[in-house]
C-alpha cells in the first residue's frame, strides 16, 4: 500500500469512484455489513489511491465516507427546517449536487431525516441549535471544498458524536438480533421439516404393518371357518353312522 500523502483534499474523481464502488455494496455503505468489510475497504483504498493524490489507508477512506454522509445529512436536516420555518426573508435552502443526491439515496438519508411514514418517532430530537457553516453556495465537490474538511469546520460537540455512535451501535445491535432470529427460525424450520419427513416415514411403516395384520386376521378367520365346516361334516358323518347302527340293531331284533 502506498504511503498516505500529506494532502487531505480528496479529488473529484475519487469522490465519484467512491460512490460507484459503494453502490455495488449498499449494505456496507449503510454500515449494515454482516461480514468483515475490511478486505473490501482495502480494495477500495487501493483503487481510490490510484486516482490520487491524495492517498489514504482504508481507515481514512472509511472516515471520508462517514464524514461525507454526516455532512450531507446535516444539509438535508437544514433544508427540512427551512421548509417548515415561519416568517419572511430569503430562502436559505442548500442545493445538493448530483453526487450528493446519489449519496442521499445510497445511504438512505432521506428517511433518517424526514422519518418513515405511518411510524412513531423515537430517540432524542436533533438539536435546534445545530449550525450549518455554509455560506449558501452550492457545496459541490468541484469547488475543492471536501465534506470531511467542512465537517471539521463545524466543530461538532462531544454530545452529538456520542449520540451518533449510540444510534449506530443500536442499529448494528438490531441488525445482529434480526440475523440471529432469522438463523434460529431457519434452524427450527429445518428441524420441523426433518421431523415431518420422519413422521411420514413412520406412518408409512405403520400403515404397511396394519395391512399385514389385517391380512393375517383375514387368513385366521378363513381358516377358522374352514375348520368349523370340517367339524360339522365330521359330526354329520358320526350321526349317519349311529343311525345305521341303530337300524341294523332294529333289523336284528325283528
Amino acid at each position: 500500500m502506498s504511503k498516505p500523502s500529506k494532502s487531505k483534499s480528496t479529488n473529484k474523481d475519487q469522490y465519484s469512484r467512491l460512490v460507484d464502488l459503494l453502490e455495488e455494496q449498499p449494505d456496507i455503505a449503510k454500515g449494515f455489513a454482516k461480514c468483515n468489510a475490511s478486505p473490501y475497504w482495502n480494495s477500495v483504498a487501493a483503487e481510490l489511491n490510484s486516482l490520487g493524490p491524495p492517498t489514504k489507508d482504508s481507515t481514512a477512506w472509511k472516515k471520508v465516507w462517514f464524514d461525507w454522509k454526516s455532512n450531507t445529512k446535516r444539509k438535508l436536516a437544514h433544508n427540512r427546517r427551512e421548509q417548515f420555518a415561519t416568517g419572511g426573508g430569503p430562502s436559505k435552502f442548500i442545493e445538493l449536487t448530483a453526487l450528493e443526491e446519489r449519496v442521499v439515496v445510497l445511504a438512505g438519508l432521506a428517511p433518517a431525516v424526514e422519518g418513515i411514514a405511518d411510524t412513531c418517532s423515537f430517540g432524542l430530537e436533533p438539536s435546534a441549535n445545530q449550525s450549518i457553516h455554509d455560506s449558501g453556495e452550492s457545496a459541490s465537490i468541484e469547488d475543492n471544498r471536501i465534506p470531511e474538511d467542512r465537517a471539521n469546520e463545524n466543530n461538532e460537540t462531544h454530545t452529538s458524536k456520542k449520540r451518533r455512535t449510540s444510534m449506530h451501535t443500536l442499529l448494528e445491535t438490531q441488525v445482529q438480533n434480526q440475523a440471529t432470529f432469522h438463523d434460529s427460525v431457519t434452524n427450527i424450520l429445518k428441524c420441523f421439516e426433518k421431523k415431518t419427513a420422519d413422521l411420514v416415514h413412520y406412518n408409512r411403516q405403520i400403515s404397511k404393518q396394519l395391512e399385514n395384520i389385517n391380512e393375517t386376521i383375514n387368513n385366521v378367520l378363513m381358516e377358522n371357518q374352514r375348520h368349523n365346516l370340517e367339524l360339522e361334516r365330521i359330526n354329520l358323518e358320526k350321526l349317519k353312522i349311529k343311525k345305521r347302527i341303530l337300524e341294523m340293531e332294529l333289523s336284528r331284533l325283528q
